[in-house]
């Protein structure tokens, strides 16, 4: 596999994620439910999902 095509695999890779990230925060915030996420220290952090949603969108919008 050449490094242009890794690069092309990467891409789907990280684009396909963020979207399946963006789809579970969407159906978690329309139910009200919480989710798990990491803080600036790698420390576990529950919040609601709605505000995970928010964030997410706002690092997209970046």
């Amino acid at each position: 596999m050449s490094e242009k095509e890794q690069v092309t695999l990467f891409e789907k890779i990280l684009t396909s994620t963020r979207k399946a990230q963006r789809n579970l925060f969407e159906r978690k915030a329309k139910l009200g439910e919480d989710v798990v996420v990491a803080d600036e220290n790698g420390q576990p952090l529950v919040i609601p999902a709605s505000e995970a949603l928010k964030r997410l969108l706002a690092t997209e919008k970046e």
